[in-house]
């Protein structure tokens, strides 16, 4: 779809519809329609349009990013953002692990065999917490740090009938100075999303015993994007990811948000001092079934937390957001494409969906 940047580029330049009408030889209604999406130009005015601005015809056309257009940047690392995804973190977290597992890591990998004092950093409402405590040793104290409100609220309420000892701290882990130190420190999925992780993980370290441990669970966006099959949907088309890797880029030059942090995290680790560096891949993965127990609450958790309950338009702001980040038209709009597929074809096969899913999340580890 052509969007024409010919209103955006006119203001920065600051004239007026008549002024670029007398420059090109037409009339200003004929600017008018074209900032109105009503006509396009002659196909041969676009080579003169776009030297006036001193840009490509693609660019012109809406077809690339402008190169001097300001990037925006991802709000994900914000209060605010997260006061609004409760229910997506509700939703999604019963797909991250295997209770068995995390029993696994406490008890053979890191031999935890006395209570214990945890500290969960960027917590949300206390997953992680509900998590941990029935599996840790009888005494063990949970305390969690969030900067949202709501979310802090909602965890309050929960463990509120809980038997555990659970403290819940609204505030921002960067800021935070706590009165303690804690024997595990612990993070999930919250790294990807900062724009200067290694700051926040020396926060962490700082949180931490002597001796202590540091844990961070993370994801790799290649993995996880190479981690959806679902029966009778090709699954070379479901892997695709034009244009990601180029977002994922200018994320990180223009932002610092890195989406590859899970396979950094041991070097960060180790710049920051800690000894013992290890890495374990959770083993969950969500096979789901129309014999699945539980099956229409795990698909729909599914479509919510993916948005696969929405069809996106050539006018989402998605397109605008992921062109900004670095990807031309064409890639924006072919993951559209691709989203509404799914999203079509799941609503169609509502009640027969078999579908696999696996996030490789990381779970990087080591001592202070």
């Amino acid at each position: 779809m052509i969007k024409l940047k010919v209103a955006e580029l006119r203001k920065k330049k600051g004239i007026s519809q008549q002024d670029l009408a007398d420059v090109l030889g037409i009339t200003f209604q004929a600017i008018s329609k074209w900032e109105t999406n009503v006509t396009l130009p002659d196909i041969t005015l676009l080579p003169k349009i776009a030297e006036y601005f001193d840009v490509s015809v693609d660019e012109l056309l809406g077809l690339k990013p402008l190169q001097d257009e300001q990037y925006i940047p991802s709000e994900t690392g914000d209060k605010d953002y997260w006061n609004q995804r409760l229910n997506y973190i509700k939703r999604s977290r019963n797909s991250l692990w295997n209770e068995d597992y995390m029993q696994f890591l406490i008890e053979k990998v890191w031999n935890i065999t006395k209570p214990i004092n945890v500290l969960d950093c960027g917590c949300g409402y206390g997953f992680l917490g509900d998590l941990l405590l029935p599996i840790l040793p009888k005494g063990s104290t949970y305390t969690g740090i969030d900067f949202s409100e709501k979310l802090i609220n909602y965890g309050k309420d929960y463990f509120d009938r809980n038997e555990y000892k659970v403290e819940l701290i609204c505030n921002d882990v960067l800021n935070y100075k706590s009165t303690k130190q804690y024997d595990l420190v612990i993070s999930q999925a919250v790294l990807r999303h900062l724009n200067n992780p290694l700051q926040f993980l020396s926060k962490m370290i700082s949180f931490t015993k002597d001796s202590g441990r540091v844990v961070c669970v993370e994801v790799n966006r290649e993995f996880e994007n190479d981690g959806l099959y679902i029966k009778d949907m090709n699954y070379g088309f479901l892997c695709e990811q034009p244009g990601f890797r180029k977002m994922w880029k200018n994320e990180l030059e223009s932002q610092g948000r890195d989406y590859s942090i899970g396979m950094k995290v041991p070097d960060m680790m180790k710049q920051l001092g800690l000894t013992d560096i290890d890495i374990r891949m959770n083993d969950k993965v969500s096979y789901v079934s129309p014999d699945s127990s539980d099956y229409l609450q795990k698909v729909s958790d599914f479509i919510e937390t993916h948005s696969f309950n929405t069809q996106k338009t050539y006018e989402d702001s998605t397109i605008e957001q992921f062109m900004n980040h670095g990807m031309d038209r064409k890639e924006a709009e072919g993951y559209c494409v691709r989203h509404n597929r799914i999203s079509t074809f799941i609503d169609q096969n509502i009640n027969t969906l078999t579908y696999t899913h696996v996030l490789g999340l990381l779970i990087t580890y080591g001592i202070k």
